[in-house]
């Protein structure tokens, strides 16, 4: 049998590794419209590749039900480990021992290589149909194959090779499809924030959408020239991509560490200024003072800071979209169940999930649950 695998990224090299395994007397191409492979691989875990989590919620996924069928039964450990990659944990967080994203890079396309997969660059798919066989026209040629595997990505970080492309043909295949949006990105906020651009704060973030408290989630806030970035701010991003339409405000508690009670009995005890020394930041002080106009309201803000969603950062700084293929056109195997013979892995499905490895789970596991 022929086998075509569109997309050299991190679902695609895995299911050409799995299925080759699988069936070694099969042909596998892979197609890759960039000239180099795994582009996105390397960015992630700011270069350390945080390939898996040891604890995963399935419920942090949109659609998680369908998620878990596909997850359950992966080994991060065991697949890892049979390509060389030993991994180890940071907290939940699964790394390669080297903490090198260039390891796992090199790791896969040695693998690949030995199994004898062929990877075509500069090429990338037109079209395809599909009769006892499925015929595929790309940049280059035209295929008769037994197996089509789709693994291009969506929209997010398009320098990295993403670019919706194939998406836009399953569209004109009929495919139900939900519009991409950014997701795991910075956002811009109403409210201007030139003056803390750069500063950090450790903050309860709490994220509310048509008055109602959806998200609650404790970690670093990077106060950008025009909103909000760091990773808690991104998980709220995705969350705030699956519902575009509503009404979303995203709510700052700069001292999670301290109860309102013993803020209040503070502030009682001192002078404001000095309560003010004691618990912020100077530059988050001098940017309270400009926008509230007394102490009260002020004080009020420190455990409740409101910002107004604006707009996402846009595709350019996401590391993944929200949105894609409908999880009903595919069976338990990820086979399409319109045309037979066609697969759809990775994030060109409508799966996300938050940062801490839960992308990369869901790219590693698809590949090898369509390739079995």
């Amino acid at each position: 049998m022929k086998i075509l695998i569109v997309g050299a990224g991190a679902s695609g090299m895995v299911a050409a590794i799995n299925y080759k395994r699988n069936h070694k007397d099969d042909e596998v191409l892979v197609i890759e419209h960039l000239e180099q492979p795994l582009k996105k691989i390397l960015v992630s875990g700011n270069g350390k590749c945080n390939l898996g989590n040891s604890k995963i919620d399935f419920n942090l996924y949109n659609n998680p039900e369908f998620a878990k069928q596909i997850i359950n039964g992966y080994n991060y450990k065991e697949f890892f480990s049979s390509i060389s990659i030993e991994t180890k944990l940071n907290g939940e967080l699964a790394y390669p021992v080297s903490e090198s994203a260039v390891s796992v890079k090199e790791a896969l396309l040695l693998e690949g290589h030995k199994r004898g997969i062929e990877i075509s660059y500069g090429e990338k798919l037109i079209d395809f149909s599909v009769n006892n066989q499925i015929e595929v026209t790309t940049s280059k040629r035209k295929l008769v194959v037994d197996k089509l595997i789709l693994a291009g990505g969506l929209k997010s970080s398009p320098k990295l090779g993403s670019d919706g492309s194939v998406l836009d043909i399953l569209s004109k295949h009929g495919y139900k499809i939900r519009i991409p949006q950014p997701g795991l990105s910075p956002l811009f906020t109403k409210e201007k924030t030139r003056t803390i651009d750069g500063v950090r704060v450790k903050a309860n973030v709490s994220l509310v959408s048509d008055g109602k408290l959806v998200h609650k989630e404790l970690g670093e806030v990077l106060f950008k020239e025009h909103g909000l970035s760091g990773i808690v701010i991104f998980n709220t991003m995705s969350l705030i991509s699956r519902e575009p339409k509503k009404t979303h405000k995203i709510y700052l508690d700069l001292l999670p560490d301290f109860s309102d009670e013993y803020l209040k009995n503070y502030r009682n005890s001192h002078k404001f200024s000095e309560f003010l020394l004691a618990f912020l930041n100077p530059k988050i002080a001098n940017y309270l003072r400009d926008r509230f106009k007394n102490e009260n309201e002020l004080f009020s803000s420190i455990k409740g800071l409101e910002f107004n969603f604006d707009k996402s950062y846009g595709f350019d700084f996401s590391q993944v979209s929200i949105g894609g293929v409908d999880v009903s056109e595919v069976d338990e195997k990820l086979m399409s169940r319109r045309e037979k013979g066609v697969y759809i892995i990775g994030e060109l499905l409508d799966i996300d999930g938050p940062c801490g490895g839960y992308n990369l789970t869901w790219a590693f596991a698809s590949a090898i649950k369509s390739t079995k």
